[in-house]
């Protein structure tokens, strides 16, 4: 698995689609998050409930993330900068589409 994921690295450019996709995935749903946390449905004691749940997850989820990203693909992330630059990206990812999930799905059961 680590010698596909080096070829991967090996032949990815600075501006690869993936790195672009995952950077615009990102930021918009941590602009979906902000925007959230700043309307009128998350000032409120139902919103705040929403963005503690919602946060408190996205923060189990980064923890996890980053203990398996140390175990599993240190080998692969010390292997270049473009490596790493692309994986923490990726963590990010997940990190905040977790929060913008979270505040969506929890906006139709709370």
């Amino acid at each position: 698995m680590t010698d596909s994921l080096t070829n991967f690295f090996d032949n990815l450019p600075v501006n690869h689609w993936s790195s672009l996709l995952v950077g615009a995935l990102s930021l918009v749903f941590f602009v979906y998050s902000i925007y959230f946390f700043f309307s009128k449905e998350g000032k409120d004691e139902r919103g705040r409930k929403i963005l503690a749940t919602a946060s408190f997850t996205a923060f189990i989820v980064t923890v996890v993330a980053l203990f398996a990203f140390n175990i599993l693909f240190y080998e692969v992330a010390t292997h270049s900068s473009t490596a790493y630059s692309w994986m923490m990206n990726f963590i990010m990812l997940i990190v905040s589409a977790t929060e913008a999930l979270m505040i969506t799905s929890l906006k139709k059961v709370i």
